[in-house]
């Protein structure tokens, strides 16, 4: 298998991230405008507020969505899909050590590896 160090669909999810980060930035500046009006009392400006601050809300969760696809298939990609990479040293570690105080408690002599 070859790596190629970026995932696939890596462009979409890109593209995907931008759009998101694009509209969020495009939805701050409406508010900073909705603020300046609700600053002056302006009773329609705070019911448009409300539904900015919705807006961004749904969006800053997409944009949190996308980034966690991004970092899964990044994973995949490194070949830690499930999130736990295998560490065949430590394993065999940890499996020597719990032989030999077997080993200790039981009285037995060396065992060969």
């Amino acid at each position: 298998m070859t790596h190629t160090g970026q995932p696939e669909n890596a462009g979409a999810l890109e593209a995907d991230i931008s759009q998101v980060r694009s509209r969020l930035a495009q939805m701050t500046k409406i508010l900073e405008a909705l603020e300046a009006q609700v600053m002056e009392g302006d009773s329609i400006a705070i019911r448009e507020s409300v539904k900015v601050l919705s807006d961004m809300r749904t969006w800053a969760r997409l944009a949190i969505e996308t980034e966690a696809r991004f970092a899964e298939r990044d994973k995949q990609q490194r070949g830690a899909g499930d999130g736990y990479a295998l560490h065949l040293r430590e394993a065999r570690a940890e499996i020597g050590c719990r032989l030999a105080r077997l080993r200790r408690s039981c009285g037995a002599g060396k065992v060969s590896e």
